[in-house]
């Protein structure tokens, strides 16, 4: 496991930890939301130039960031400190965290579905760093449709 990998499981662990005690739960909490919010994060931390203009960032809920308290500078810190200047590199760390994260949870329709999101848009991103798609040929509507969103 390498050392950027070591953080990114370190960083589940800290908001697994914190949200294990009820008082932390905040609304329509799924275990799976971590992953989904530390993926959320590195994508923001890695600023992918190919991203589209209207994704260049993405939200870490507001009622999860203040359940999240102090843990979740904590998280924010390690995964800032995750540094490449190979942005291949960095799509290929967030492709395996969600990867690892969707057979963690078997999958599951539902409790995977913000990791679901996450996975199709990651999957559109790798598709313009490959060449296969172009940004002007992307149609949300249509994906969706073909989704069954």
């Amino acid at each position: 496991m390498s050392e950027n990998e070591k953080k990114i499981e370190e960083a589940c662990n800290v908001w697994h930890t914190w949200f294990e005690d009820d008082t932390h739960d905040y609304s329509e909490s799924e275990a799976s939301d971590i992953e989904y919010f530390v993926g959320v994060m590195m994508y923001n931390h890695f600023a992918f130039s190919k991203a589209l203009s209207t994704m260049k960032t993405m939200d870490v809920g507001l009622d999860f960031k203040n359940a999240a308290g102090s843990a979740y500078l904590e998280v924010y810190d390690l995964i800032g400190s995750i540094k490449s200047d190979d942005e291949l590199e960095l799509l290929a760390l967030l492709q395996n965290h969600i990867k690892q994260a969707l057979e963690k949870y078997e999958n599951d329709r539902m409790a995977c579905y913000l990791l679901d999101r996450l996975s199709n848009h990651i999957k559109t991103l790798a598709g313009l760093y490959a060449g296969k798609l172009d940004k002007r040929d992307i149609d949300f509507e249509r994906m969706a449709m073909k989704q069954g969103l």
